[in-house]
């Protein structure tokens, strides 16, 4: 059960992180719905790292470092994206 939470608040925070990350900064022609999938996916991506220095102890998503990452992940991908397609066009 403590795993589904804890996928549930990286999901949570990257919802919120998506969404500051669609007001702070676009890219031409991205969507929300693109900058949401970014987010998401930076979240799990970014928490997965995060818990990875607990694996043979006690890999729990609700770690200070799955925390962390996720939100840092969060942050990371859809500003990534959106800094490429800035310069793309």
């Amino acid at each position: 059960m403590a795993f589904v939470i804890g996928f549930a608040v990286w999901l949570a925070i990257a919802i919120v992180a998506g969404l500051i990350a669609w007001k702070s900064y676009r890219g031409a022609g991205t969507t929300m719905a693109l900058t949401l999938g970014f987010a998401i996916f930076g979240a799990f991506v970014g928490g997965m790292l995060g818990v990875a220095a607990y694996v043979f102890h006690d890999p729990l998503p609700l770690r200070f470092g799955g925390i962390v990452g996720a939100v840092l992940g969060a942050f990371f991908f859809p500003f990534l994206y959106h800094f490429i397609a800035r310069k793309a066009v």
